[in-house]
């Protein structure tokens, strides 16, 4: 919303106090739900940004940032010569509200740096480890940056660049944490089915956790087989060429093909040997649901039926929804519950964090973001109905919910404002959540034992979990004690019960890959455990079925898949491994030290601190409107919630027009809250041509202000409103009169966008647009309309990248001076010169079905090649018109287009087809052909 209020204001500016016409947004909108307190912890390298509520994280995390940097220092062998502006959000959902960058934060974002201020933020998950890997990984960044700008400087080179993408993100893996269980897990999956992707050919996977985890991987190789000094050299050699490929080779002797040819035989004679004595889960179980990235299985039976289902999360259209599957058919799909981010009250699922259970009425609680946090809702399975939405005001994210056996009782793991995730029970009948930990320890995957006397639940509570390490633990609801289940330097999740209770089944990674294993819950001493599975790569998330079958996800080929263990007794006897568990109740627990009671740690309460955003100067030449110059600034503060905008320019063609020609225009956004607002004064001055305005030349002077607010209703919709006052002068240059006019202009909008955007645009959910607006002179009565403008946008979806589009505007301004609007071109009606249709009124129908074309194709060269991807094809059909007082006649055409993606941020248009022309009388004789850029609509 942050980014659609800028553009809005951009155009009042320029509109100088007219009503927004032509060219208008749609846009989710990135809601600020929280009212931050932020406060400044400033230590020796860092200025430390925290807000009330999270005192003791702050301090914690400043002490792991001191101890990074000193860590970083000699890695680089340099020092950074300012205080580094480190941002601390404690939970993820507080995180996606920041204004430090104007785009959205996506799920699974552990924390970015923003160089143009060199901000660092980052969201505290729960894990003092990963909290420590985060911070480490983007001051990895900090010092890169400064380093490369500094060799740069050092040899007379401008600091216009960067080492690519598979190197930045690499080397911050690779000097923040140390190669584990996961990567393991994705570098084996990319070597065992082909797919690794060496070196000269990583830009295939641009962006992606592949490029982080294999960019990680190929350093640790350099280390190894070059020497670790390697990895500085090749920032210190930066300087000796612009190609990084060339600064590869002089600082280690190979390039990238010969390169390639050892490291990727490393890999494969590294985890080819895996395949001997282990099997691919597709292999060793059945796969249940293949399609799409499929996460938190959970068995259901209704009372009194032989059906059984298995619901879980799932991404199969772009939307992350909740679905269920029919176990007894196999010739059945999942069918979709509950469609995910798409309305305010299921805005997100998260995909691979939040637990399912089924209590034993039939009732499936399942957790969303809804609004500013984390919800738990009831669905009833058999009617497939809600229920009933939990809220908790003291609770932000959720990460499990699970029935008790009886379907009571919740136990569920969450986080306030402090951050830690602790345990609590939620008492349905009762309505009464009572807590059950409290400390810095993260409490995850809690379930309860079939007898109800005790709760089950992975912390990193033991010794080990300094180092990220996860162990089982029960805590007892009779004397309230947590006792150890399992103690060991690997890492135990997601325990789950028998029907029975006889079993407790659990995911290990002990022995290098994520496997399935069992304890005996009948076991006094719980002392041995089971390994049941023997996967290549990896399982998650197992829940037994009534008849003792284990559902569970798997990875595999880089997806995640529902799959089946149908024979558990066998496994059980026939276990691949036993092991013994030993606790060291001596060494037990660990803390993180804090920067409390440091000498040099002080802290404040932040007030704004501003610092330039942007500053540019230009000066352009037009044949018409001749020479013209000026200069634009930008100002925000730290955490980017207070922002302005200055725009000094001049359109003088003589001496003696300079100072009439002066122009100006100074802006104020404020985004602090849930309600941003902008405010602004202007002056304009200059020549004009207006599309929108019958007197098409004309010198125009005009002065005054406007105000535009914003107000989200969720992320999908929201309420617009604006009002300016502006002083205008107009004098016609070619003709006669003028004329001068006060006008005040008020509108009044309403914005929906849900919208799933494939590669050149939307190809599910809708967005829709309502206008209501009045302009009038209050001093000389000479303009005076009011305006309407509607447009409904709705795609519906046919294959999992193909839809069917549909647009209808209808644009109405009557009265006097009523402003034109205009079309023509490929970005509404085509077939027709671009902006050519005018009219005071204006309607257009637009019909396309959108599909792929060519998904990729290769020009080979003899010494490189050219790879071009992401081609789709349309067929269109668009009809409409405009009109001033007398409607003139019906346009249409109809043909069909290519559009192509390039780079992400452009999509070149061609359109060939024939226009329908003298009311639908006529087709055009032969073909148009229009080439342009635009997303499509």
């Amino acid at each position: 919303m942050k980014f659609i209020l800028k553009k809005y204001i951009f155009y009042i500016l320029f509109l100088t106090g007219t009503l927004q016409a032509q060219f208008f947004y749609f846009g989710r909108n990135k809601v600020q739900y929280t009212e931050f307190d932020w406060q400044v912890l400033k230590t020796e390298h860092f200025d430390i940004y925290f807000y009330t509520g999270m005192e003791d994280l702050a301090n914690r995390g400043a002490y792991l940032a001191e101890q990074s940097y000193k860590i970083l220092e000699k890695k680089f062998n340099h020092n950074i010569l300012h205080k580094i502006p480190l941002i601390f959000y404690s939970t993820p959902l507080h995180f996606q509200q920041t204004n430090v960058t104007p785009g959205f934060i996506p799920e699974g974002v552990g924390g970015f740096f923003e160089f143009l201020k060199g901000r660092v933020v980052i969201p505290f998950n729960g894990s003092f480890r990963e909290f420590q890997h985060v911070i480490q990984h983007e001051l990895v960044h900090v010092f890169m940056h400064s380093k490369i700008s500094k060799v740069l400087n050092e040899h007379r080179k401008i600091s216009d660049r960067l080492p690519p993408l598979w190197f930045v993100e690499g080397l911050a893996e690779f000097w923040s944490t140390n190669w584990d269980i996961q990567a393991d897990m994705i570098m084996r999956d990319l070597v065992l089915n082909n797919n690794l992707v060496p070196l000269d050919d990583i830009e295939k996977i641009y962006g992606s956790y592949l490029m982080y985890k294999e960019g990680q991987k190929i350093l640790e190789y350099i280390s190894e087989r070059y020497g670790e000094e390697k990895i500085l050299l090749l920032l210190e050699n930066f300087w000796k060429d612009d190609s990084f490929e060339d600064v590869f080779k002089k600082t280690l002797g190979v390039n990238y093909e010969e390169f390639d040819r050892e490291w990727v035989y490393a890999m494969k004679k590294k985890y080819y040997p895996v395949i001997s004595n282990s099997d691919n889960p597709s292999i060793a179980s059945k796969v249940i649901v293949k399609k799409g990235f499929n996460t938190k299985p959970t068995f259901y039976k209704p009372v009194g039926d032989t059906s059984k289902y298995v619901c879980f999360i799932g991404n199969h259209s772009g939307y992350t929804s909740l679905y269920k599957l029919e176990l007894n058919n196999e010739k059945a799909k999942p069918k979709l519950l509950i469609q995910g981010e798409s309305t305010d009250e299921f805005e997100a699922f998260h995909l691979f964090q939040s637990k399912l259970s089924v209590s034993k009425d039939g009732i499936l609680s399942f957790i969303t973001k809804s609004g500013e946090r984390d919800v738990i809702h009831l669905l009833d399975l058999e009617k497939e109905k809600l229920i009933e939405t939990l809220k908790f005001e003291e609770l932000v994210s959720i990460s499990s919910a699970a029935w008790s056996n009886d379907g009571r009782n919740l136990v569920i793991s969450a986080t306030g404002l402090n951050g830690y995730y602790d345990l609590y029970i939620w008492n349905n009948e009762k309505k009464f959540l009572k807590r059950l930990t409290n400390d810095i320890y993260d409490d995850r995957d809690a379930v309860w034992s079939i007898d109800g006397d005790y709760i089950v639940f992975s912390s990193d509570r033991t010794s080990y979990g300094a180092n990220g390490y996860y162990n089982l633990f029960k805590y007892s609801l009779k004397t309230n004690h947590i006792y150890y289940l399992t103690f060991g330097e690997e890492n135990y999740y997601s325990p789950e019960f028998s029907n029975d209770g006889k079993f407790l089944v659990f995911v290990s990674d002990i022995g290098g890959a994520r496997n399935i294993w069992l304890m005996n819950w009948q076991d006094s001493d719980f002392t041995n455990i089971h390994r049941i599975t023997n996967f290549t790569t990896a399982a998650f998330d197992p829940v037994f079925t009534d008849d003792n079958k284990l559902l569970f996800t798997s990875f595999e080929n880089y997806n995640f898949t529902i799959n089946l263990l149908e024979d558990f007794e066998n496994l059980y006897l026939n276990s691949f491994e036993m092991r013994s568990i030993k606790i060291d109740v001596d060494n037990q627990k660990w803390t993180i030290e804090s920067m409390i009671g440091d000498s040099e740690a002080k802290r404040y309460k932040y007030v704004g601190e501003y610092s330039m955003d942007i500053a540019q100067s230009q000066i352009s030449t037009d044949p018409v409107f001749g020479t013209s110059g000026g200069a634009f600034v930008a100002l925000s503060d730290l955490l980017g919630d207070e922002q302005y905008y200055f725009l000094v320019y001049n359109t003088a063609q003589s001496q003696s027009e300079i100072m009439q020609s002066f122009n100006f225009a100074i802006s104020r956004i404020s985004l602090a809250k849930r309600t941003n607002f902008g405010y602004g004064v202007f002056r304009f001055s200059g020549r004009r041509y207006d599309l929108t305005d019958p007197d098409y030349f004309y010198f125009e002077k005009v002065f005054g202000g406007y105000f535009v607010l914003s107000h989200p209703l969720s992320k999908f919709r929201r309420i617009e409103l604006a009002a300016s006052i502006s002083n205008s002068e107009k004098e016609i240059i070619e003709g006669f009169g003028g004329r001068k006019a006060l006008f005040v202009s008020n509108s009044l909008t309403f914005v929906h966008d849900n919208s799933l955007w494939s590669l050149s645009g939307p190809i599910d959910g809708s967005r829709f647009k309502i206008t209501f607006a009045y302009t009038t002179d209050i001093q000389y009565s000479n303009a005076n309309y009011y305006s309407f403008i509607f447009d409904l946008r709705y795609y519906l979806r046919l294959t999992l990248r193909s839809a069917y589009a549909m647009r209808y505007w209808l644009f109405y301004n009557e009265g006097q001076e009523a402003r034109r609007f205009f079309m023509g071109g490929n970005w509404d009606l085509r077939g027709y010169p671009r902006w050519s249709i005018r009219g005071q009124k204006l309607w257009l129908v637009s019909h396309e079905l959108r599909f792929p074309l060519i998904d990729e194709f290769y020009i080979k060269f003899p010494f490189w090649g050219i790879r071009l991807s992401g081609f789709r094809g349309a067929l269109f059909f668009d009809a409409g018109s405009a009109w001033d007082k007398v409607y003139k006649q019906t346009l249409g055409s109809f043909g069909a287009g290519i559009r192509f993606n390039l780079g992400g941020f452009l999509v070149l248009r061609y359109d060939f087809g024939k226009r329908i022309e003298n009311n639908f009388s006529k087709i055009q004789s032969n073909y148009f052909h229009q080439f342009f850029f635009g997303w499509d609509f």
